[in-house]
């Protein structure tokens, strides 16, 4: 199970939220909405018989337009499969640092990210293939009575399943041997070499590792990390690209590289060589009305008469920008949810029906938009700075111009604190000065950007 949310995670997600729009890392599902039947199927119809029977695996498309959910969405999947037991690797795609035309990047990419759900929500994640089975290791010690067990299941079972590179099982054999043992060096080594980083041939052949990742064999070894986790005994693998919406800029060669490699890794799905794996790609859509048609072995895999829903689970694509919500209503829930969340992080004590009023006036100032790119992110920064405001200050009905002031009117000023007795307490030196059980959400330490959680799209919002 993922580790519970505290008050100081609610001040943090808060605070990240009020500054940038941005969904957060963690907790993406106290705050989401419009898409949970989505994820809802995807939950009954895929991720459930995954950690079942380890044998299905699956490959989705997510599209949205710019700032339309789709990291967020990606957040809410990855929290849902981390409470099946699941290991999740999410991966922010771009030309530049990981481009989808190249497999051995992409190898090395999914093998660092990948981890195991966090016990401790506030400590440093402990990604890569190396650590998910460094706790595999120290899980099967828990539960025998003497280290040699682990190493009699490891030679009997892990070291004779079927995976696609010899070589690569060996090394997580010996790796894993090495966790057992406490042998730094070996451990360090073949964690490298797991982990798709710069290891010689000769360091590790006398291992019985004869294979070193390169372009030729980049797929293999994808399977292979699929396979061997399975091996291991977990009950699946959760990947999840998110294309950053960059694909575009990729020249027309890059582009048919890239759908060479997506048509290969979906045929790959639903095989006994794939077992256990969903595997998510989310597009802007103009990946599939522009990209995909110029390659016809790619777009007879993806085009369908229908998008995915709870009724049509085997749909290979899920529209975000279609959910049949209305708009003003979609930001209603939203600014209700995070009133709520507001409410549970500082026990305000703000009135709902006051706070109320104000979410549906921005709202449907903004909802008029039609949710277009940006608009989201605009009413959640616009919610939450509010709500701060009404807390620390007194709380009222907001007047229409303080509204569109909120939502970024261009000739509006920013919007002022009431004046009170305390937003008046300024020291001699002309500093503001606050009391010190005001606590407003400013004084929350942001960890973003320190947790290692890779950059996704920076304006996707809910």
């Amino acid at each position: 199970m993922t580790a519970s949310i505290d008050v100081e995670d609610l001040r943090n997600l808060l605070l990240r939220m009020g500054q940038t729009g941005q969904p957060p890392e963690r907790g993406a599902m106290r705050v989401n909405v419009g898409t949970d039947k989505l994820l809802a199927t995807l939950d009954k119809e895929v991720l459930d018989p995954i950690r079942a029977y380890g044998r299905n695996s699956a490959f989705k498309l997510v599209q949205a337009t710019y700032g339309g959910g789709k990291t967020q969405f990606l957040h809410c999947l990855r929290e849902i499969a981390w409470d099946k037991g699941l290991a999740v690797s999410l991966v922010g795609l771009s030309p530049q640092h990981c481009p989808f035309d190249d497999l051995a990047t992409i190898y090395k990419n999914v093998a660092q990210a990948v981890e195991l759900a966090p016990d401790d929500p506030h400590a440093m994640p402990d990604r890569g293939i190396d650590a998910v089975l460094r706790t595999v290791v120290e899980r099967k010690l828990a539960t025998v009575e003497h280290k040699d067990q682990v190493r009699k299941w490891l030679h009997d079972e892990v070291d004779r399943a079927r995976v696609e590179s010899h070589a690569f099982r060996r090394a997580g054999v010996r790796f894993m041997e090495a966790v057992l043992d406490r042998d730094r060096d070996h451990e360090d080594l073949l964690g490298s070499y797991l982990r798709g980083e710069d290891v010689e041939l000769s360091e590790v052949k006398g291992m019985g590792v004869r294979e070193t990742l390169e372009s030729k064999s980049a797929l293999r070894f994808l399977l292979s990390l699929v396979q061997f986790l399975r091996a291991a005994g977990l009950p699946g693998l959760l990947v999840l690209f998110d294309e950053m919406d960059r694909v575009m800029s990729l020249t027309a060669k890059r582009r048919m590289i890239l759908a060479d490699n997506l048509r290969e890794l979906i045929d790959s799905t639903g095989q006994s060589r794939l077992p256990g794996m969903l595997w998510v790609y989310a597009v802007p859509p103009e990946f599939v009305t522009n990209v995909v048609p110029e390659y016809p072995a790619l777009e007879q895999r993806l085009r369908g008469a229908a998008r995915f829903s709870n009724v049509n689970p085997l749909a290979p694509i899920i529209d975000l920008d279609h959910l049949g919500s209305d708009p003003v209503k979609f930001l209603e829930e939203i600014g209700l949810r995070l009133y709520d969340i507001h409410e549970e992080a500082f026990s305000a004590g703000l009135d709902r029906e006051i706070q109320s009023t104000n979410i549906k006036a921005l709202a449907k100032r903004l909802g008029a938009t039609q949710l277009e790119s940006g608009t989201r992110r605009s009413f959640v920064k616009a919610v939450v700075q509010m709500l701060c405001a009404q807390r620390l200050a007194e709380q009222r009905k907001l007047t229409d111009k303080e509204i569109a002031e909120l939502c970024g009117a261009p000739s509006a000023a920013p919007l002022r604190t009431p004046t009170t007795s305390r937003s008046r307490a300024d020291d001699d030196d002309g500093a503001p000065r606050r009391d010190d059980d005001s606590d407003p959400i400013e004084d929350v330490k942001d960890d973003d950007g320190d947790d290692g959680e890779p950059d996704l799209d920076d304006e996707d919002v809910f």
